[in-house]
């Protein structure tokens, strides 16, 4: 089995969830049978992966992550 990742000339997709999340690696890995997953991660603060189905799928994760970072940052990370 082969996988692709992180392309040269990336889709517009994924071009897009770099430019909607700018501090995480985004690739798309393929095994060439039309199947492919969506993965990110972290570049700051504590190490994360995140894996995906599909595009919407990781956008949705890291929508809510950043969301939830965001609530603790401004209660000083208290829960």
């Amino acid at each position: 089995m082969t996988l692709t990742g992180y392309h040269l000339h990336p889709s517009e997709t994924v071009l897009s969830l770099r430019a909607e999340f700018p501090d995480f690696l985004i690739c798309e890995l393929g095994e060439g049978l039309g199947k492919s997953c969506f993965i990110a991660i972290s570049t700051h603060g504590r190490p994360e992966l995140v894996v995906a189905a599909n595009p919407e799928e990781l956008r949705q994760t890291l929508t809510v992550r950043a969301t939830e970072e965001s609530c603790s940052e401004e209660d000083g990370g208290r829960k």
